[in-house]
């Protein structure tokens, strides 16, 4: 028999977070800069560090839009702070890491407007506590990054046989997987392999 599983705690809501809910793997957010953009270590970094930045000070900021205003307006209003919240961002990441965030092009300035903000936030952030979602959108935001990073190291390892820009003497290599089509078939195998995982221990669970 299945053990009773508080959802309220902070151990699952950061179980959910970063595996069942997984942001990229489950949920199928934020999907199209991973694979356009996250084909290397390096640039799958730069698009965690750019997604992390933008996320949770937009959904921190957010959080603080009055209820009583209308919904449509609210979505608008996330949209404009994301905005707000890009330009120092886009300031500071390019200082420090300018031609990695010069080849995300438009997916960078489209991560104002990402799942994260403009959906999970009010069916799941902002129906929480102030101290539950801050841990959630934390470990949301680390699942993510922590599946793209993944994501960028297997796509460079078996696409073009380096790891983080450095030969590694790879036998064979598929350049197909440093392509937006071999991006999206690794995503959906990674995706596949976690629901598996998600499945085994649902079955340790009910033991």
């Amino acid at each position: 028999m299945e053990k009773p599983v508080n959802e309220n705690s902070s151990k699952d809501i950061i179980f959910n977070a970063m595996l069942k809910r997984n942001p990229i793997l489950v949920s199928g957010m934020v999907v199209a800069p991973a694979i356009m953009t996250a084909d290397s270590l390096s640039r799958a970094a730069t698009l965690a560090a750019a997604f992390s930045l933008i996320t949770f000070f937009t959904l921190l900021i957010s959080s603080f839009v009055p209820k009583n205003i209308v919904y449509t307006i609210r979505i608008i209003m996330y949209a404009f702070i994301g905005s707000l919240v890009y330009v120092p961002a886009a300031i500071m990441l390019k200082y420090y890491i300018p031609d990695e965030i010069g080849q995300m092009g438009i997916f960078f300035p489209l991560l104002v407007v990402n799942s994260l903000i403009v959906s999970r936030s009010e069916t799941i952030f902002f129906l929480e506590s102030k101290g539950k979602m801050m841990l959630d959108i934390v470990f949301c935001i680390i699942g993510y990054d922590a599946a793209v990073i993944l994501y960028g190291i297997i796509r460079e390892i078996i696409g073009a046989g380096t790891a983080g820009g450095k030969i590694i003497g790879m036998p064979i290599v598929f350049q197909v997987f440093s392509t937006p089509a071999g991006g999206f078939i690794l995503l959906g195998v990674m995706a596949a392999l976690l629901r598996i995982i998600l499945l085994m221990i649902k079955k340790v669970r009910q033991k």
